[in-house]
C-alpha cells in the first residue's frame, strides 16, 4: 500500500477541486443531496431508523464515490449513484456501518462510566434535576474534559472510517483492510486534515446561514473532496496537484 503525504495547503485544496466535481453536474449533485436529506429525515422519525442510516450510510458514501469516479472518467453523473453502494460490495460496506455503530455503543459506555467514576454521575444528575447549580459548576470543568476525551476517542474512529468506503468500492478491499488503509493515511495526513477541518468548519457555518440552503453546493463539495483526497493519499494521483474531472 502506498501513502502519501500531501502538502498542508491541499486541506484547503481537497474542498475547492470538488467544486469543480459539483459544477460539471451541479444539477444531479442538488437532487442527490435533496434526495439523501428526505431520506434521512424520514428514517430519522422511524423507530430504530436513527441507527439503519448510520449502518447503511457508507452504502450511500461508496455510491457516491462511485460517481465521482464515474465524472472523473468523464462520464456523466446520475441520481442511481446515491444508491450504487447496495449492489457493489454491499456486505463489506454494511460491514463498515455496523463495525461504525458498535464502536460508538463502546464509547458511549467508556463515557458513561468515566462520568460515573470521575464526576458522580447519578449524584449529578440528581443535583441538576434539583436546580442544584452550584454543584453542577463546581464540575463543569470535568464536563468539559469529558467532552474533549469524547471527541479524542471518536477522532481515531472517523479516521478508520473516511476513506474506508472508497478503499471498498473502488480499492475492491474487505472491511479490515479499509479501515486500516484509512486510518494509516489520514494518519499520515494530519497536517492537511486540519487545515481542512478548519476550513470545513468556516464553509458549513457560511452554508448554514441562508436557510441551509448552502449544504446543497457543500455536501457535493466535501463528498468529492473525499475522493480527491483518496486519490491523491492513495498514490492514484499526484499528491499535492489539483484532481479535475
Amino acid at each position: 500500500m502506498e501513502i502519501r503525504t500531501a502538502d498542508a495547503g491541499r486541506g484547503a485544496g481537497w474542498l475547492m477541486d470538488g467544486f469543480e466535481y459539483f459544477k460539471r453536474s451541479a444539477g444531479v449533485w442538488i437532487g442527490m443531496t435533496i434526495l439523501l436529506f428526505i431520506f434521512s429525515i424520514v428514517l430519522s422519525i422511524i423507530p430504530l431508523g436513527g441507527i439503519v442510516l448510520q449502518v447503511i450510510s457508507p452504502a450511500l458514501a461508496g455510491g457516491l464515490m462511485l460517481g465521482c469516479k464515474t465524472l472523473d472518467d468523464g462520464k456523466p453523473l446520475e441520481i442511481g449513484h446515491l444508491f450504487a453502494g447496495f449492489t457493489n460490495n454491499a456486505g463489506a460496506l454494511l460491514g463498515l456501518g455496523g463495525l461504525y455503530i458498535a464502536a460508538l455503543i463502546v464509547l458511549g459506555i467508556v463515557l458513561l462510566v468515566l462520568m460515573i467514576v470521575g464526576l458522580g454521575g447519578t449524584q449529578l444528575l440528581a443535583q441538576i434535576q434539583s436546580g442544584g447549580l452550584e454543584h453542577f459548576q463546581q464540575v463543569a470543568s470535568g464536563v468539559l474534559l469529558l467532552i474533549l476525551i469524547g471527541l479524542g476517542l471518536y477522532v481515531p474512529i472517523l479516521m478508520g472510517l473516511w476513506f474506508a468506503p472508497a478503499h471498498v468500492v473502488l480499492g475492491g478491499c474487505g472491511v479490515t483492510d479499509a479501515i486500516t488503509r484509512s486510518f494509516k493515511g489520514c494518519l499520515a495526513n494530519i497536517v492537511p486534515f486540519l487545515v481542512y477541518g478548519i476550513v470545513g468548519l468556516v464553509l458549513s457555518v457560511i452554508a448554514s446561514i441562508p436557510l441551509m440552503l448552502g449544504w446543497l453546493v457543500l455536501f457535493p463539495m466535501v463528498t468529492a473532496s473525499v475522493y480527491i483526497a483518496y486519490k491523491e493519499i492513495f498514490g492514484q494521483a499526484p499528491a499535492g496537484e489539483a484532481v479535475s474531472p
